[in-house]
């Protein structure tokens, strides 16, 4: 994996203000789970229990994207937000899944 410990932390960090009251899970998914590969954005998952809180959360991407930008520098992050139900029914989802790595729970 090529995120750093400390870039991990960072990220939930940002996240902590938006998850208030949330169950959700944070997986990094794509290049960066392959310690064989170079470079490459940042690609995030974040999965909601229900498809209400993924849409009521999808509205304040762009808030949660500065400040995760604000606390770990300018990089290229991609941040996908979805309901867990929808891994059962997107084709990216379902084709992303198996590779993810979990970095995050918040019960």
């Amino acid at each position: 994996m090529r995120i750093s410990q400390s870039e991990i932390k960072q990220i939930i960090s940002a996240l902590a203000p938006f998850m208030e009251k949330q169950t959700a899970e944070l997986y990094l998914y794509g290049s960066r789970t392959n310690d064989q590969l170079k470079g490459g954005d940042i690609d995030l998952l974040l999965l909601l229990d229900t498809p209400e809180s993924a849409k009521n959360l999808l509205s304040q991407k762009h808030k949660i994207l500065a400040q995760i930008k604000n606390l770990i520098g300018e990089q290229r992050i991609d941040l996908k937000i979805a309901s867990k139900k929808q891994t059962k029914e997107d084709p990216f989802l379902q084709l992303i899944m198996p590779g993810a790595i979990l970095l995050h729970q918040w019960q």
